[in-house]
């Protein structure tokens, strides 16, 4: 188990479905409470959502110590493109779909291109399927567990 989580990947997918839970949950309340149109409704929540995945991703998943001022704006450029295939996906679903379905479908696509790049272009530090954090972290975890 723990190798389970040692792994970015799934580490990336637990942060990413809390965050995907709360954007759903936003899109929801602003649907139907404030009645908002759904598509707007859904990139409004998903930048509600970025918040609170890249606190997530960047401590627990990449465990990266890279200064905020130089990963926030990556991480933001990376989700703004994130948000414009989650709005045309989201806009094309919907029409078919109910939209909380829709939105569920369409953060799956956004989860891909979005790994894929925090990866490379963001937290880019380790080897595939480690931590992948800085040297300095994975030299702490190293002095911690005795290697």
């Amino acid at each position: 188990m723990r190798r389970l989580l040692d792994m970015s990947f799934v580490r990336y997918f637990a942060c990413g479905c809390i965050a995907a839970s709360l954007q759903v949950a936003t899109l929801a309340a602003l649907v139907e409470t404030a009645r908002l149109e759904p598509v707007y409704a859904s990139t409004i929540a998903f930048y509600f959502a970025v918040v609170v995945n890249y606190c997530l991703q960047r401590r627990f998943t990449f465990r990266s110590d890279e200064p905020h001022l130089k990963a926030l704006p990556k991480f933001l450029a990376v989700s703004t493109f994130g948000a414009g295939i989650n709005a045309v996906a989201f806009l094309l679903l919907s029409t078919v779909m109910h939209y909380v379905v829709a939105q569920a479908l369409a953060l799956l696509l956004v989860f891909s291109v979005n790994y894929a790049l925090s990866r490379t272009l963001i937290f880019r530090t380790g080897s595939a399927g480690e931590a992948g954090g800085t040297e300095p972290a994975r030299a702490a975890g190293r002095a911690s567990s005795g290697k």
